[in-house]
């Protein structure tokens, strides 16, 4: 009898070992994408706000009282700056 319950008390541990290795989510082979790539959500980030600086910048170049003067090179560096933030420093243009 003691037999009969030590074996039954292993055959429902390995049972269970099995069930708790089939039930762990596979895991993909394939790379993690790049936070910083072209279409990534932290390049769009910046690149909305680049886009919208400069538009703010042409907006006041219609005007014939703004000073406008770097306003270019203000949006470029704040872009620079997001990608910095966002970890994606390798990502940066050049402002000149």
């Amino acid at each position: 009898m003691t037999r009969f319950a030590v074996l039954l008390l292993g055959v429902l541990f390995l049972g269970g070992a099995a069930f708790a290795q089939d039930s762990q989510p596979a895991q993909s082979l394939k790379p993690t994408p790049s936070a910083c790539t072209a279409g990534s959500q932290s390049v769009r980030v910046c690149s909305n706000g680049f886009q919208s600086c400069n538009d703010v910048c042409r907006a006041r170049a219609l005007s014939a009282n703004a000073d406008i003067a770097g306003c270019a090179t203000a949006c470029c560096n704040q872009f620079n700056v997001c990608l910095q933030m966002r970890n994606c420093g390798r990502a940066r243009i050049n402002c000149n």
